[in-house]
C-alpha cells in the first residue's frame, strides 16, 4: 500500500489532469463521494443532521460535494463556508454553485464575530464534516480557520475529515499541532499520506478510511518510494515450507548474545529464530554461563565462546565465531551482551571481517557507536535494529529529535550506510536504500524489556531461511507486531511481555492466510 508525501501527491495529481487528461472536477466529485459514503457506513443517512465546514480551497470543494451527496441520501444538511462563494475559484465555485441551486442552506462567514454566533449551534448536528484546510496546508495557523477548528473540536457531534484533520500537515509534524481538528474518522483520498500513521499527528486521525477517486494506478510506478507493510505483503513474503526439507534447507544461524544477568535476551533471541522456523540456531555465549543456558534452552545448539571471566565475551572469540561462518547463512549479535571493553572489541572485529548477512542489536550497536565510521566502510550485508536511543548513539542526535522525525531519519540513514535500518518504536520505520516501509502492526505492550530481543531473533529465523534482508527485516516486523496484537486479545497491553510473543508468534504466522493452506503451491 502506496504512502504518499504532500509533493507527491501534488505530482500525482497533476500527472492524472495533465498526463491521462483526467479532469480536476470529476477527482473532487470522486473525492467528496468518497467521503459520503465512508459516512454512510457509519449512520443511517435519513433523518441524519450534518453540518459541512467548508475553507476557500479545494478541500473545501470536496465539503460541498459530501454535502450534495449526503442530502441526495436523505440527511439535513447545511453548510458554513469560511468566505463567500463570489471569492471561491475554479472546481470549489463550481461545487458551491452546485450545492446552492440545489437550495442547500450555506451561511458565508468572514469574520471572527460572525462565526463566534456558531458557538452554541455546533452542538446541534450528529456529525460534522470538517472541510477546512486541506494537504496544502503549512503552518502557522490563524484566523477563522483557526477560530472554527476550535469550535468543531468543542462540539459533541462525530467528526469526520476530509483527507487529513484541518491543522495538522500531510508528512506528519515533529511536535504537537498548536491547534488541529481531532477526528473521529479520516477519510483520505486515493493514498494514505504520512500524518494519518506517523504521531503525534496520528492521534487526531481517529478511524482512517482511503476513498478511491479514480486515479490510474500506473501513476505509482514513478511516483514516490513510500509504503504500508499489510497482512497482503506478509502473506507474499513468508518463506514456504519444503515437504521434503531438512534442517539445512530452512537455514542455520548464530546468536551471539549475553551476559551475566542478560541471560533472558539471548534466550528470547533464539528461542525466536527457532520459532519463526529457522532450521537449527546456535547460541554463542560466555563460556561462564554455560550452566544457565544448558538448563534453559532445549532446541537451540550451545556454542560455549571465550570469557572474560566475569561473564562477558573476550576478544578471543571472534577466532571461534568467524570459524562458524561456513556454517551458518548469517550472524545476529547484540541482545544483552553488555559493555565490556573486551566485548566492545570483539563486536568491531567481527562487524570488520565477517563477510556473511549481520544483524546488529541493541549492545551490539552500542559497540559500533564507538567507532561509527565502520558504518561508511566495507562491511557485511546489514540489518541495523536500534530504538531511538541507541540510533542516537550512532549518529550523536537526539533521542527525541530522533522519534518524532523518525520516516525521514530512518530514510537517510539507510541510504547513507547502504544498509536495512529497523527503526523501531511507534510505528517502527523499515528503512531499506532504495525504498522505506511503516509497519502497520503492533501496541504499546511492545514497550517493555526483551521485546527487542524477540524481534531480532525473529528477522534471523527468516534470514536463515532464505529471505533477502529487506524483505526478512519487513515480515520480522510485521510479525513482532502482530504478534503482540494478537496477544493483548487475551493478556491486555499492560501485561504482555517479551516471553508471551513467543507463545503468540504461530498464530501471527497463520494470521495473513487466513483460511488458506500456506503449503499450497503458489
Amino acid at each position: 500500500m502506496r504512502v504518499v508525501r504532500r509533493e507527491e501527491m501534488r505530482a500525482i495529481d497533476k500527472r492524472a489532469t495533465e498526463g491521462f487528461g483526467i479532469p480536476s472536477l470529476i477527482l473532487m466529485e470522486n473525492a467528496g463521494r468518497g467521503v459520503a459514503e465512508t459516512i454512510e457506513e457509519y449512520f443511517e443517512p435519513e433523518g441524519l443532521s450534518v453540518l459541512c465546514v467548508s475553507g476557500k480551497g479545494n478541500n473545501g470543494g470536496d465539503g460541498f460535494v459530501v454535502a450534495r451527496h449526503l442530502a441526495n441520501s436523505g440527511a439535513e444538511v447545511e453548510i458554513l463556508l469560511l468566505g463567500k462563494i463570489d471569492k471561491l475559484k475554479g472546481n470549489a465555485l463550481t461545487n458551491a454553485a452546485i450545492a446552492k441551486d440545489m437550495g442547500l442552506l450555506i451561511d458565508e462567514v468572514e469574520s471572527e464575530d460572525a462565526l463566534a454566533d456558531w458557538q452554541e449551534g455546533m452542538d446541534d448536528y450528529d456529525v460534522i464534516v470538517d472541510a477546512v484546510l486541506g494537504t496544502g496546508f503549512k503552518r502557522p495557523l490563524h484566523g477563522l480557520a483557526a477560530k472554527a477548528i476550535g469550535l468543531i473540536n468543542q462540539s459533541g457531534a462525530f467528526v469526520v475529515s476530509v483527507d487529513l484533520p484541518s491543522g495538522i500537515e500531510a508528512d506528519g509534524m515533529a511536535d504537537e499541532p498548536e491547534l488541529a481538528v481531532q477526528a473521529d474518522l479520516t477519510v483520505t483520498m486515493a493514498y494514505l499520506k504520512p500524518c494519518h500513521l506517523l504521531y503525534p499527528t496520528r492521534s487526531y486521525c481517529g478511524d482512517v478510511w482511503t476513498a478511491d477517486i479514480g486515479i490510474p494506478n500506473t501513476i505509482l510506478d514513478t511516483e514516490g518510494k513510500l509504503r504500508l507493510m499489510t497482512s497482503e505483503d506478509a502473506a507474499a513474503l513468508l518463506p514456504q515450507r519444503s515437504p521434503s526439507g531438512n534442517k539445512a534447507t530452512f537455514g542455520k544461524v548464530l546468536i551471539v548474545a549475553g551476559s551475566r544477568g542478560m541471560s533472558g535476551a539471548a534466550r528470547l533471541a533464539a528461542m525466536a529464530a527457532a520459532r519463526t522456523g529457522a532450521g537449527l540456531v546456535y547460541l554463542g555465549f560466555p563460556e561462564t554461563m554455560a550452566d544457565v543456558f544448558d538448563s534453559s534452552l532445549l532446541e537451540t545448539v550451545k556454542r560455549p565462546l571465550a570469557d572474560t571471566g566475569d561473564g562477558h565475551l573476550a576478544e578471543g572469540a571472534a577466532d571461534e565465531i568467524l570459524k562458524m561462518a561456513d556454517e551458518v547463512k548469517l550472524l545476529a549479535i547484540g541482545p544483552g551482551l553488555g559493555t565490556h571493553p573486551e566485548t566492545v572489541e570483539l563486536v568491531k572485529r567481527l562487524f570488520a571481517e565477517w563477510r556473511k548477512p549481520m544483524i546488529v542489536d541493541a549492545d551490539g550497536i552500542n559497540a559500533i557507536a564507538t567507532e561509527p565510521k565502520l558504518l561508511e566502510g566495507k562491511k557485511p550485508p546489514l540489518i541495523l535494529t536500534p530504538h531511538p536511543g541507541e540510533l542516537a548513539r550512532l549518529i550523536e542526535g537526539e533521542a527525541k529529535k530522533i522519534d518524532r522525525k523518525r520516516l525521514d531519519v530512518a530514510e537517510e540513514y539507510a541510504k547513507k550506510w547502504s544498509a536495512v535500518l529497523v527503526l523501531k518504536g511507534a510505528p517502527t520505520i523499515i528503512g531499506c536504500p532504495s525504498e522505506t516501509w511503516i509497519n502497520s502492526t503492533g501496541n504499546s505492550g511492545l514497550a517493555s524489556g526483551g521485546t527487542g530481543d524477540v524481534l531480532t531473533g525473529i528477522i534471523a529465523g527468516l534470514v536463515a531461511q532464505g529471505l533477502a534482508l529487506a524483505p526478512a527485516a519487513r515480515l520480522g516486523v510485521w510479525l513482532h507486531g502482530a504478534a503482540a496484537d494478537i496477544a493483548i486479545e487475551e493478556l491486555g497491553e499492560h501485561s504482555l511481555v517479551a516471553g508471551d510473543l513467543l507463545d503468540y508468534l504461530p498464530d501471527a504466522m497463520l494470521s495473513p492466510f487466513a483460511d488458506e493452506d500456506i503449503n499450497e503451491p503458489g
